[in-house]
């Protein structure tokens, strides 16, 4: 049995289609030991989105990025309490020495440096900003593998139904046309389980195991497009995930660079004191009750003035995503000139199939024209399936996002 695979790249991307073949009239699809529940595939692609574990993760990714965000921008005191009480003696220093036992209570505070509360802030928004981006990225990969899964599944499901059509119209003819019936149904077998295992893979995009799998809706008869490469290029270089996501690493970079270059700058730490000591007499004196106030200024001097290898570090992260992301846009030229030319081929075979399926279409009243109309619908159904995904991913690849229409 003929299997049908599209390579995918890195990022990919979706559209309307509708050869010019009229709708096929097939029989139902039917098994006994499997229950399946018909999906379209825009309610299909909208339960993925809500339930994929991966996009799940990377929402709660999101909401934790965006309440450090929020709280990045508070300043940071760190305040200090202080009590004391005394001086106290083991002993005292000397015959009729009281003890006063004064008490003292102190607040100090850290004044940051300059810029890095600022620094700090930027440095969150744009991490949240980040992984909102790689969460759209990744969305959108995971959606173009699962409709290629999705179509995978569609035509397995159409094929089971030309066979069945065939052994349908070859049962009119009883004993002449039994052996290929038979070995229909045998390819029917195969087919059924097929199904079941892409329906898997489907339920497994969406996180549900459970008693029913995903039945696909449609015939795949998907309208073919002109395209003009310069306008797919252009496109893509405005729209595509993948680039939203590296610029927004690059920006993230450079806010974390910021951030560096802010750490060096020196914080002071100022406190107050106010120290009480109570009424005491001491060798025949009376001394009254006592206040003070002290004032006090630390300013920690680590080392890192003195070093830059952090900030260079920094300097060279930011660097290497800039490169990453003129490579990401240099490839779009690459990845939309090579998909174009498989688009154009997979119009062409369409095109023949479509053809060869009229005419086979035509001389369906003998057994040999019921066998030559199931190659023709067969091979229809293989050239729709490569024309959809081929169609599919030169649009997603464009930066095209939208749910094609399978009719």
């Amino acid at each position: 049995m003929k299997k049908i695979s599209i390579s995918i790249y890195s990022f990919l991307f979706t559209s309307f289609f509708v050869t010019g073949v009229q709708a096929q009239s097939l029989p139902p699809f039917k098994v006994d030991n499997t229950q399946y529940r018909s999906v379209s595939l825009g309610n299909y692609l909208s339960e993925l989105n809500e339930e994929n574990a991966n996009l799940k993760i990377r929402r709660l990714n999101i909401a934790s990025a965006d309440a450090n965000a929020k709280d990045a921008g508070m300043p940071y005191l760190s305040p200090i309490l202080t009590y004391a009480r005394g001086s106290m003696y083991t002993q005292a220093p000397y015959a009729g020495y009281t003890n006063p036992a004064s008490n003292t209570l102190g607040a100090m505070v850290t004044i940051e440096g300059w810029g890095k509360r600022s620094a700090r802030e930027a440095q969150a928004q744009a991490d949240a900003k980040r992984k909102l981006a790689e969460m759209i990225t990744e969305g959108k990969a995971i959606e173009t593998e699962a409709m290629f899964n999705y179509i995978d599944a569609l035509r397995t499901k159409l094929l089971w139904q030309s066979y069945q059509e065939a052994i349908d119209a070859l049962n009119q003819y009883r004993a002449s046309g039994s052996t290929q019936a038979a070995e229909f149904i045998a390819a029917q077998k195969v087919l059924a389980n097929d199904l079941k295992y892409y329906s898997y893979g489907m339920a497994n995009f969406v996180g549900k195991t459970g008693s029913e799998l995903i039945m696909p809706v449609g015939t795949l008869n998907i309208e073919a497009k002109n395209f003009k490469v310069e306008d797919l290029i252009a496109r893509a270089q405005e729209n595509r995930a993948d680039i939203a996501s590296g610029q927004a690493a690059v920006e993230s970079a450079a806010a974390n660079l910021e951030v560096v270059k802010a750490s060096k700058n020196i914080d002071f730490l100022p406190g107050v004191y106010y120290t009480q000591t109570p009424s005491y007499a001491s060798s025949g004196i009376n001394y009254g009750t006592q206040q003070a106030f002290s004032f006090l200024l630390n300013v920690p001097l680590g080392n890192g003035f003195l070093m830059n290898s952090d900030v260079t570090t920094a300097a060279n992260s930011q660097a290497e995503l800039e490169v990453s992301l003129m490579a990401t846009k240099a490839k779009i030229v690459t990845e939309i000139n090579q998909t174009y030319l498989q688009y154009q081929s997979a119009k062409e075979r369409l095109e023949a199939a479509t053809k060869a399926y009229n005419q086979a279409k035509m001389s369906k009243n003998n057994i040999q024209g019921i066998l030559r109309f199931r190659d023709a619908e067969y091979e229809l159904f293989d050239a729709r399936t490569v024309h959809a995904k081929t169609l599919i991913l030169l649009e997603r690849l464009s930066g095209n996002f939208e749910v094609p229409n399978l009719h």
